[in-house]
């Protein structure tokens, strides 16, 4: 159960207190639940404007808020691990103090969670099947903005950008049963649904869907996590074409110095807020399999200083390293001069911020926005000298894959 909160001009965050979370997460030691309540919500890619301010040709994309929050003091959360479903309430200061107690929120919703039958939400809309989704750009233009991409490589200024595309097509259909299928076709461990203004018939006309496989923060207790991914290669299904591809990227030098690069920037950025030599690679690279894709991802970890907190947590890293390029500022200057359009929510970040001072938030990668009677997606991927420009934009079809089929689109278009 959650209320919207209003952010001022310029904010992108909610607001905490240090004294709250203290408390709060001696209460919650113990608890199985990662989240007890607190925050909900994303910050769009053009969120960071608020920590550096250098991306001034886009702001917002399709009138989606650069950052949308709701308190949540009650809670409904299944493990599917152990096939378990939890209640659980707590307070949020601002939200919860003219609300009945925890133990009555958690009663009745427990109460309303017993009597829904199985099978007894309401019918959507069916799902208009897509002919095309066709791109922001024409090959030719992606393939000349990578062009200019390695001009400033070659001359020094960058040694890594993350370029991108957005896809998108006409949708009538309905935002729950769309993430429905892009689970199906694209389960991922961080897939987040947040949906709201709602038409007239109930259902939302907004709303961020997301399949996402990386990990951007977890914070729990002063720990600190974040698993970049870089490197990715096509699965088909075929068992030795696949094993090829995987060994092709698990020696792919390539891939491994974008991926070395990504994890010195994340070492830096979580340098800035955590306690002095307690960064550590815990793993260079290993290689994830996910239905579509093979990737390749670090772990970096670090203690944060007992005076910082989850929201300085998030300006000191915000965006990630890996959905921008190194060095961050300048990759972003040269992403907001290349790349057609705003990316929104796509590569900022979705997850939650807990009255506990945990947080646990993703890189919004394989993630689709459905705003204005449109439904858009993106995929990129990380440029450096060596890159082939035929070879990325392949790379980036092969990214969109399981949105493609969530959607059921014939094909991806170049555009016009």
């Amino acid at each position: 159960m959650g209320r919207p909160i209003e952010l001022g001009a310029g904010v992108v965050l909610p607001r905490m207190n240090s004294g709250d979370s203290q408390r709060w997460r001696r209460l919650a030691d113990g608890c199985p639940l990662p989240f007890v309540g607190g925050w909900v919500g994303f910050l769009s890619y053009e969120a960071g404007q608020a920590f550096e301010p250098i991306c001034r040709r886009h702001t917002t994309f399709a009138g989606v808020p650069q950052a949308k929050w709701w308190a949540c003091d009650t809670l409904l959360v299944y493990d599917n691990t152990g096939d378990v479903w939890y209640a659980a309430g707590t307070d949020v200061p601002g939200y919860s103090e003219d609300r009945p107690s925890p133990a009555r929120r958690v009663e009745e919703l427990a109460n309303w969670a017993e009597g829904a039958a199985p099978g007894s939400r309401e019918e959507v809309r069916s799902l208009p099947t897509q002919a095309a989704l066709r791109s922001n750009m024409t090959r030719d233009e992606y393939v000349a903005a990578i062009g200019r991409i390695h001009e400033h490589l070659r001359a020094g200024d960058i040694y890594q950008v993350n370029f991108a595309q957005r896809f998108s097509a006409p949708f009538a259909g309905h935002p729950y049963e769309l993430y429905e299928r892009l689970c199906a076709a694209n389960p991922a461990m961080f897939a987040a649904c947040l949906a709201w203004d709602a038409d007239a018939y109930g259902g939302p006309r907004t709303a961020v869907l997301s399949s996402s496989p990386e990990l951007f923060l977890d914070l729990r207790g002063r720990k600190v996590v974040t698993r970049p991914i870089k490197g990715t290669r096509r699965r088909t299904g075929d068992a030795a074409i696949d094993a090829a591809a995987r060994a092709e990227l698990e020696t792919s030098a390539k891939d491994r110095a974008e991926l070395v690069m990504i994890v010195d920037l994340e070492r830096n950025d979580l340098g800035r807020v955590c306690e002095f030599g307690s960064v550590r690679v815990v793993s260079a690279a290993e290689t994830e399999i996910h239905p579509t894709v093979f990737h390749r991802v670090a772990t970096v970890e670090g203690v944060l200083r007992e005076d910082r907190d989850a929201l300085e947590l998030i300006a000191a890293t915000f965006p990630g390293g890996s959905i921008t390029g190194a060095p961050k500022v300048r990759a972003m200057q040269i992403i907001d001069a290349l790349e057609p359009d705003p990316r929104g929510p796509y590569c900022g970040a979705i997850g939650t911020i807990g009255i506990d001072g945990s947080m646990m938030l993703n890189i919004a990668i394989r993630t689709m926005v459905v705003a204005r009677g449109r439904v858009s997606l993106w995929a990129g991927g990380g440029i450096v000298i060596d890159s082939d420009a035929d070879a990325e934009y392949a790379e980036t079809l092969d990214k969109a894959e399981g949105m493609r089929r969530a959607l059921g689109c014939d094909r991806l278009e170049t555009g016009e």
